[in-house]
């Protein structure tokens, strides 16, 4: 479920389930849920991703999965998705039940037909529900009520009722409990506020955004998420309307499980007034103007004359150098201007020390991928297999190819595996998750091109059923597709 209010509760599901399961003769053993998540997608279902991840591994030791309806798999726009769930349940030998549906999920025509039309169903309710959020949303907005989580610093949000009577200050995390409530933005502590209207001085000043994130640090301030400043979020409280008393709604949308994606002015909703204001207008525009300003005014030859006085006086080049620099702009605003900081080095001939650290972890990485490239070349071919090799691609039999990338782990409690080099195109690659710190491989990725239009650039260590039914402890499975190619040459030969 997405939210307390809706018609299914995770209570009234369990209850369902389980008289279902009091009338069938079953006990439930273990029980899977998905608490304020939506179903648009199965990233963020932690419920549903273990119970894939269970079956997958084959630790599913019940006989049945207990369903209150098609819908709850997920709204999945793409209706094959929830399909493809219940397909990898069947594989596993796992009966699926839908204890709220009026069919028999028993494989017949007439249950498949129902299947897909519920779930055609389920994504067509995602989209006219998300339809009719947007123009309520949009509604309330243009009336002055926030819409949102985080309401910026030096600002909070207020509950008020129906009638508009004050009701809480809503602390980070809470949220409304009743429809017919509303929220609305008031300024924060004075603190915070005496430090917003400083910080548009100083931009006004012509100090740069970095510049301003820094002093601030220095001066012990934190941010309203109790971190510390950065250039963005220096932006994020210069370019806001809401500290001059207009709240705009829609700069940004996420529809449906998609991307971000940036917004026309023209479609933005306004509503002046709805807030009482931290600075004046005239100080808002002032600000907007000295920072175009500041970033406009330097001709980019001037740019390149005063980095490479920089170089000559220090030797070298760093973000904090050019940020230091008084005649130059912010290094973001750079390297808007050329593309990044690097196009500018190389105008420049400046070459950028290698990490050392960095510089070793490459070279392990090279070094694995040569080793496991030549010992799976060589182990195929002494099972029988014929394979020819193309820079870092085997072809099999002339069958099929692949390509070996070595991905290295980040972190320790929550591990993440990067690829920070292009995958060569093969019919199939096998991703090898890696610590440089350990002897050996974790394990294998062999991810099949026909799954995957674009190669994954991260991993991390649950990647959804789609990833974890392909990853493997050992390469044993590339011998297994060898044998089958070779005997398919053979019957062909």
């Amino acid at each position: 479920m997405s939210t307390d209010m809706q018609q299914y509760s995770i209570l009234n599901q369990s209850l369902a389930i389980t008289a279902y399961a009091d009338a069938h003769g079953m006990r439930v053993v273990r029980t899977y849920r998905d608490e304020g998540r939506s179903g648009l997608t199965i990233e963020h279902r932690p419920g549903l991703l273990s119970l894939m991840n269970d079956i997958a591994g084959g630790r599913s030791t019940f006989e049945t999965v207990l369903v209150l309806d098609v819908s709850r798999w997920g709204r999945f726009q793409n209706v094959d998705e929830a399909a493809y769930y219940e397909y990898l349940c069947w594989r596993a030998g796992v009966k699926v039940c839908y204890v709220a549906e009026l069919f028999e999920n028993d494989g017949s025509p007439f249950a498949m037909i129902v299947k897909g039309l519920k779930r055609a169903m389920a994504a067509e309710y995602s989209r006219e529900l998300s339809g009719k959020t947007v123009i309520a949303h949009r509604t309330l907005a243009s009336r002055g009520f926030h819409q949102g989580a985080s309401p910026g610093y030096g600002l909070r949000r207020l509950l008020i009722d129906q009638f508009g009577k004050r009701r809480q200050i809503l602390e980070r995390g809470e949220r409304k409990g009743t429809q017919t409530d509303r929220v609305v933005l008031v300024p924060g502590p004075l603190k915070e506020q005496r430090t917003v209207q400083w910080m548009f001085q100083q931009v006004v000043a012509g100090k740069t955004y970095t510049r301003i994130a820094n002093e601030l640090n220095e001066r012990g301030s934190v941010t309203h998420f109790g971190k510390a400043w950065t250039y963005g979020r220096v932006h994020e409280v210069i370019t806001s309307e809401r500290y001059c008393g207009t709240l705009v709604y829609g700069r940004e949308a996420k529809r449906l499980g998609g991307a971000v994606q940036q917004q026309p002015v023209s479609s933005w909703v306004r509503a002046d007034g709805a807030i009482s204001p931290i600075i004046s207008r005239e100080l808002f525009d002032a600000a907007q103007a000295a920072h175009k300003a500041q970033n406009g005014r330097v001709s980019t030859q001037a740019i390149v004359e005063r980095t490479r006085r920089i170089l000559e006086r220090e030797g070298r080049l760093s973000i904090d150098l050019i940020n230091a620099d008084p005649g130059l702009p912010d290094s973001h605003a750079v390297a808007r201007r050329f593309g990044g900081l690097t196009p500018l080095y190389r105008m420049l001939g400046y070459v950028q020390p290698r990490n050392p650290d960095v510089a070793a972890a490459r070279e392990l990485i090279t070094t694995w991928r040569k080793s496991v490239t030549g010992f799976v070349e060589e182990w195929l071919r002494d099972a029988g297999s014929t394979v020819t090799r193309d820079t870092w691609t085997l072809c099999v039999d002339g069958v099929w190819t692949m390509s070996f990338t070595v991905v290295r782990a980040v972190g320790r409690q929550r591990m993440q595996f990067f690829n920070h080099r292009a995958v060569d195109d093969a019919d199939i690659v096998v991703f090898v998750r890696t610590r440089i710190d350990e002897p050996v491989p974790r394990d294998y990725l062999v991810l099949p091109r026909v799954l995957f239009p674009v190669w994954p650039r991260s991993f991390h260590a649950r990647n959804g059923p789609l990833i974890d039914q392909c990853t493997y402890p050992s390469l044993a499975v590339l011998g297994d597709l060898a044998r089958l190619s070779r005997r398919e040459v053979m019957r062909c030969g």
